[in-house]
C-alpha cells in the first residue's frame, strides 16, 4: 500500500475531512435530491462512494492549498471549495 502524503500535515487534512464529510452527509440526507455528483456517485457505488468522494475532495484541496497560512478564511474559502465542487 502506498504512503499517504499529507501536504499541509495530517492534523491539517484531518480537520478538512471533517468538513467535507459533514458537508457531504448533510447533502445525502436533505429530504430533497442530492447534488447531481453525489446522486452519480451513491448510485454506482453506494455509501462506499461517498467515502471515496469525501477522500477525493480533501486531497484535492490540501493540494490546492499547499502551504497556505490561513488567517481565519479557511472555513469560508473551505465551504467556497465544497460547494463549486459539489454542484458545478
Amino acid at each position: 500500500m502506498a504512503r499517504k502524503i499529507f501536504p499541509n500535515g495530517f492534523a491539517s487534512w484531518q480537520e478538512t475531512h471533517f468538513e467535507v464529510v459533514s458537508a457531504i452527509a448533510i447533502e445525502l440526507f436533505k429530504d430533497n435530491t442530492p447534488s447531481k455528483l453525489m446522486a452519480e456517485r451513491y448510485e454506482a457505488h453506494g455509501i462506499g462512494g461517498m467515502y471515496e468522494l469525501a477522500k477525493e475532495l480533501t486531497d484535492k484541496f490540501e493540494k490546492k492549498f499547499k502551504g497556505k497560512v490561513w488567517d481565519g478564511e479557511w472555513i469560508d474559502v473551505l465551504d467556497d471549495f465544497i460547494k463549486e465542487e459539489l454542484f458545478n
